[in-house]
């Protein structure tokens, strides 16, 4: 995985050395992002736990803020922007975990680390610019408060299914000032799941696990 994205990144900075510098730009950005654990509400009937079969429900719960920061550049041709970029993100979601039996909500937060490549196309006019493209999104690492509560609740072994990588898109749209520095507003959807689901001891539950989320960011160019 981790050549995977190595070499994504040579091939990025291949393209854009490839274009005359007149029509080239480079800088570094981040920014906060705003993202939920998307997911239909999913019931866990009869789950053997040290204190007899219990239900569970869960379901999603609020947006939680992130982050993310990295390298992009920005190549300029007859009066339509490619913008690849390089990122590091780190985003989250709240999961609500609901114990029918003993009448709690537990509230848990998935977290996520991934390499985020966007490349988006757009146009410009006059400093504001609207954009469009895809997203890979490369998973580095998990901390999954789901599975660990239902571990906890259940006694019972707990395994996610999460994917390695995963596809989306974003649309948005930016403003450019005095040339040096960028500022964007962008949503982020998925075309590709972020899981399937989650395994309790020796049976597996199939949910649709999705990650959306905003991106508000300022870059600086170089």
């Amino acid at each position: 995985m981790k050549k995977n994205i190595i070499v994504i990144a040579i091939a990025l900075l291949a393209v854009a050395s490839s274009a005359n510098a007149q029509f080239l730009k480079f800088g570094i950005k981040g920014g906060l992002t705003s993202s939920n654990v998307k997911f239909d509400k999913t019931t866990f009937d009869q789950v053997s736990t040290t204190s007899g079969a219990k239900d569970f429900i869960v379901t999603q719960g609020d947006s939680k803020m992130g982050y993310q920061f990295g390298l992009f550049g920005r190549i300029k041709v007859l009066g339509i922007f490619i913008q690849p970029e390089l990122l590091f993100s780190h985003s989250q979601g709240e999961v609500l975990i609901a114990d029918i039996t003993a009448n709690e909500i537990y509230k848990e937060t998935q977290k996520f680390n991934k390499v985020d490549i966007p490349v988006i196309v757009g146009w410009k006019i006059g400093p504001a610019r609207l954009g469009i493209g895809p997203v890979a999104s490369f998973m580095l690492g998990e901390k999954d408060g789901l599975k660990d509560k239902l571990s906890e609740l259940a006694d019972q072994t707990t395994t996610s299914n999460f994917n390695k990588a995963t596809f989306g898109y974003q649309v948005g749209a930016g403003l450019d000032i005095l040339g040096k520095i960028t500022l964007d507003v962008r949503y982020e959807g998925n075309l590709s799941k972020l899981g399937n689901g989650i395994k309790l001891g020796d049976e597996n539950y199939s949910f649709d696990q999705r990650n959306p989320q905003w991106i508000f960011s300022v870059g600086i160019f170089f």
